[in-house]
């Protein structure tokens, strides 16, 4: 290899781990060592991809190992790619500097959509209120319901809260032509785009609105944070120890782009300027993903973008494994139809660097079929015998060890708190199969399909698993276990070049394996009973029932809270009536629906009863308020 003499490799082998270890200690302290750290990564990557693809393709153990050889070469190339670009993002750090809505010596007018079709009155009216309760001159704010469902319960819920209601005849381009027709009916000078279930917070626009004040900034984008757990984090129990699976993107990757003005529009949490839009011809339709393709022709007409780094509306995540399934493969194949509509390398007005985030963007969408190439080529060698890596397990381990060494600790030291290599290969293990389908198929076939809301705020009652997304995963088990005995008869075949070929591919399945078998275990969807989604909390109530009691509150939705007390004088009753009283959430009435004592500490379950239009609302504000997003609401 190289002729270089097998201790001199070793020697180079330590010193290059050395390098690559204390550069990421030191990279924690420095932002120069940092860039250091990433470019050395990228150079250790490269030099093993291209040992890679000049000194191991199988070309001479027949058709089939070069076919799946070249395959896996080209699959490696493309994530070093996707790498390339995720590591450009970070090279410089994301920074904000705030403009406060006294930028303005008047405050502009703002219209607020929420865009809905199907979604239930209670998500409806819990977004409502809280675009009631945004802290800016009600003479400058109108709110409106865009309902593409066009329901009379709708429109009374609107007409009870005071809240313009919008709808039209048809359902023509779904949300963006909901959208589109309501731009048409109103005229404030800014627009605050949110989706049924996303909350915002009373301050949203004081945190968004001073950007404009810069004449050329087209819209402001707020992170998509969600305020109950994914189906990773509840159906493996993992609840608050692990961040949603799409924080990765909308929190750091966000930032990342804000850095190269290529800030992605994600479809809600987003305020414009309404002449971007118009400057654009309204929001782009022919495509079930408006979203990417309203950021992009935004960009590409000369206006910057922003992205703020604070969560300033929480909404409800998809809930069940299938449905976020379904959901990915509409994103999957709508941004494949919007870079076969707008090709962002031949759209006039972008930079090289928009350009290409936009296509890594694109490229993202066909991991699924890059991750299932690298599930399958250990157990092609495994099961069927085709060599699609043609070297021994010490020159592998020479180059690659160094390689993963440096994409995991880079990465580590780039996104730490949102995201591991572990759990991502675990997340796109589990949508590998479904998204590798929907990708080559929209790619080479693009069939029409049928714009469908995901659906929000559902409950189960019962333990259930989906056997249509489950069956690949247990077909692949099924192979990677497979795989597993004939490498058993490989390891006693005694065969220096067979036990290193199957040492080799052994690992390599043992690494997916785990994958697969979480994956299983997402696929298993756990019961969801709760009515409403719970906040944690810690504030100091008055309870009063027929005497007055200091109490905390643990938690709270808008239909109840639990609370625990230390110093009650009596045994409270099931069913009995009681008064919560606080500074901030006023006097709520309820009853007690379940109590449990624990150590001297008696804790209570509290439903509310019959609130008001205005105890509601102090509710929706505590709760908007106070919410971070799941994962951060500890």
């Amino acid at each position: 290899m190289f002729g270089l003499h097998a201790s001199i490799q070793n020697y180079l082998f330590v010193l290059e781990i050395l390098i690559i270890l204390t550069l990421f200690f030191v990279s924690k302290k420095s932002g120069v060592v940092k860039k250091i750290f990433i470019t050395v990564s990228i150079l250790v990557n490269l030099v093993y991809l291209v040992w890679r693809t000049v000194y191991t393709l199988p070309l001479s153990f027949g058709v089939v190992s070069v076919i799946f050889g070249v395959l896996l070469v080209l699959a490696e190339w493309m994530g070093f790619g996707q790498s390339f670009v995720f590591k450009m993002l970070f090279w410089n750090p994301y920074k904000n500097e705030e403009w406060p809505p006294e930028s303005f010596i008047i405050e502009p007018t703002v219209d607020v959509f929420i865009a809905t079709y199907n979604e239930s009155m209670k998500i409806l009216k819990k977004t409502m209120v809280a675009c009631l309760n945004l802290d800016y001159p009600k003479d400058c704010l109108n709110i409106y319901l865009c309902d593409d469902g066009r329901r009379d319960e709708a429109k009374a819920l609107c007409e009870e809260l005071g809240v313009h209601y919008l709808t039209r005849a048809d359902n023509k381009h779904a949300k963006a032509g909901n959208v589109n027709s309501a731009l048409k009916q109103t005229n404030g000078e800014f627009v605050l785009l949110l989706d049924a279930d996303m909350v915002p917070k009373s301050y949203f626009l004081k945190k968004t609105i001073g950007y404009f004040v810069n004449p050329n900034l087209g819209f402001v984008q707020t992170p998509q944070v969600f305020y109950n757990p994914d189906p990773y984090q509840y159906n493996l129990k993992k609840y608050k120890q692990i961040p949603n699976e799409q924080d990765l993107f909308m929190l750091d990757i966000q930032g990342g782009r804000d850095n190269f003005n290529a800030v992605l529009h994600v479809g809600t949490n987003a305020i414009f300027r309404r002449k971007a839009i118009e400057d654009i011809g309204g929001i782009p339709t022919g495509t079930i993903t408006e979203d990417m393709a309203t950021g992009m022709l935004i960009q590409a007409k000369g206006y910057e973008t922003k992205f703020v780094k604070e969560t300033l509306c929480t909404g409800l995540s998809v809930e069940s494994f299938s449905d976020l399934v379904v959901q990915r493969e509409r994103w999957c194949r709508g941004n494949i139809q919007v870079v076969k509509k707008w090709n962002p390398l031949k759209i006039k007005g972008l930079s090289f660097m928009q350009r290409l985030i936009y296509v890594d963007g694109f490229l993202y969408w066909f991991a699924g079929a890059q991750k299932l190439i690298f599930i399958l080529s250990p157990l092609i060698y495994l099961v069927f015998g085709f060599v699609i890596l043609n070297t021994t397990a010490y020159n592998l381990l020479f180059f690659w060890v160094p390689s993963f060494l440096a994409t995991t600790l880079s990465y580590r030291s780039l996104v730490s708190k949102n995201r591991t290599i572990s759990w991502s290969h675990i997340y796109e293990t589990a949508t590998a199969p479904f998204l590798a389908l929907a990708a080559l198929t929209e790619q080479i076939f693009s069939r029409p399909i049928t714009f469908r809301v995901t659906p929000k705020g559902i409950n189960s009652l019962n333990t259930s698993i989906s056997v249509r997304y489950s069956l690949p995963h247990f077909v692949l088990l099924l192979l990677t276990i497979l795989g597993w005995a004939f490498a058993v008869q490989g390891l006693r075949s005694g065969l220096p070049a067979i036990i290193d070929s199957t040492v080799i591919n052994l690992g390599w399945s043992i690494y997916n394996g785990v994958a697969i078998v979480i994956s299983i275990f997402v696929c298993i969807e756990k019961p969801r009973k709760r009515i409403s989604e719970r906040l944690g909390a810690d504030e100091t109530i008055v309870l009063s029932s027929d005497e007055a009691a200091f109490c905390r509150i643990l938690d709270i939705s808008e239909a109840g809270a639990k609370i625990e007390c230390t110093n009650i004088g009596r045994d409270l009753a099931i069913a009995e009536r009681v008064e919560l009283k606080n500074t901030k959430l006023g006097n709520l009435g309820g009853e007690i629906v379940w109590k449990q004592d624990e150590e001297g500490r008696k804790s209570f379950g509290i439903k509310f009863n019959d609130m008001s239009n205005d105890e509601y609302s102090k509710v929706i504000k505590y709760m908007s308020d106070s919410s971070k997003g799941y994962h951060e609401d500890k």
